[in-house]
């Protein structure tokens, strides 16, 4: 049997505040290097409250062993540099942060 492909989710409020410049260029960077690592897919995204990060993994042992490099954690402390920079008060403005195993999916 196939290993069930995850996701990584992590959900921020915005509390009025805005994304800067420096939070989108440090978090493509993070998902651009995570796509280096064995991510199969991402988003970034916001509405009027949120602003919303998801990942998509063939399997949570890729996920991990990208988690546990010095290459993530030094794209995650520039992801929470840009945005304390911005105000944002990390780790309780995070709403929402999981890894879930993906029952059904349409996509490949």
């Amino acid at each position: 049997m196939e290993k069930p492909s995850v996701i990584r989710i992590w959900i921020t409020n915005k509390n009025d505040k805005e994304i800067t410049s420096q939070m989108s260029e440090s978090m493509e960077e993070f998902l651009s290097i995570a796509i280096q690592n064995g991510c199969i897919g991402s988003t970034f995204a916001e509405d009027e409250e949120r602003i919303i990060v998801y990942t998509r993994w063939s399997d949570e042992m890729v996920l991990e062993r990208f988690r546990s490099s010095e290459e993530y954690k030094i794209k995650e402390g520039k992801i929470i540099q840009s945005f304390a920079a911005a105000g944002f008060k990390i780790p309780d403005d995070i709403l929402f942060n999981s890894t879930a195993k993906i029952l059904f999916s349409n996509s490949p």
